[in-house]
């Protein structure tokens, strides 16, 4: 896909990364794709400020041809590239991973660590993004801007392996994280009264249970939707909150004026959701 389809702050900062990756190391990055919000058509630019934001990443999968060597001239040339695309553009995230044609096709478990940026951050070794979601959203969705279509890759995107890291993040992060997020402590209750918090609470977990559902991916306003239109009625102040949050009242409808409220709607959604997910055959 030529960068002008893409929305302007994506393409802007795909731009300024590959071309200055291209001066310091040319031919190293033979391959680029994205995925997340971008690669679902749920680009969502605007959101708030810091770490609470509601606003869209923009992810990324490089690939090279041979492994990147830690202290090596080209190690450099990705760290220099993704620092000067931070700096420039420090606001929406850039995180990815750099993979080789043969991590991809081994898969996520088989994949050793790699360099990778996780809120905005370059690491020259670590796993952010190396799991079944990144390899089926690159498989099933990715936007192609150098290499291949994502369809003529030699990539492993495994259905099953998706649905049991669906599984096992309800349990292993979703629960934990629900029960710390409902105590009354003084950082909790200040999280929980953002707009950040619906957003990444109703619709995150709805998400999973679209995976576990219909064996498909959704962004998070497919989310909404499917939520809309699967869960019970009781649920439906609270979606459309989250929904109108999320796209900036484009869709869904806020209704809530007490914070409080929609704070204790939202862990009581997530409460009932996260065990209806895991009861899915």
């Amino acid at each position: 896909m030529p960068n002008g389809d893409l929305p302007i702050p994506v393409g802007r900062t795909v731009e300024l990364f590959l071309t200055t990756a291209d001066d310091l190391a040319p031919g190293l990055v033979t391959g680029f794709y994205l995925v997340g919000s971008v690669a679902f058509g749920d680009f969502q630019p605007h959101g708030g400020k810091g770490r609470l934001s509601t606003a869209s990443d923009v992810d990324f999968v490089a690939v090279t041809d041979r492994r990147v060597e830690p202290e090596s001239r080209e190690m450099a040339a990705l760290a220099e590239a993704h620092a000067r695309t931070a700096a420039r553009f420090p606001r929406p995230h850039f995180d990815g991973a750099v993979l080789t044609w043969s991590d991809l096709a081994a898969g996520p478990d088989r994949c050793p660590d790699v360099p990778c940026a996780q809120e905005g951050r370059f690491v020259p070794s670590g796993r952010s993004g190396i799991n079944p979601v990144t390899f089926c959203e690159l498989a099933w969705h990715g936007i192609r801007v150098r290499g291949p279509e994502p369809v003529d890759v030699d990539l492993r995107a495994d259905l099953d392996a998706l649905r049991a890291f669906t599984v096992d993040n309800l349990r292993t992060y979703w629960r934990p994280w629900w029960r710390q997020k409902r105590q009354r402590r003084a950082l909790s209750l200040a999280i929980g009264l953002t707009a950040w918090f619906p957003v990444w609470a109703v619709l995150g977990v709805s998400r999973l249970h679209h995976v576990l559902a219909t064996g498909e991916m959704t962004s998070k306003t497919g989310a909404g939707r499917y939520a809309q239109a699967t869960f019970d009625p009781r649920w439906q102040r609270i979606v459309a909150e989250s929904l109108s949050l999320r796209t900036g009242g484009a869709e869904g409808r806020r209704s809530y004026r007490d914070p409080l409220a929609r704070r204790r709607d939202t862990l009581a959604f997530l409460d009932v959701t996260i065990d209806a997910a895991l009861a899915l055959p």
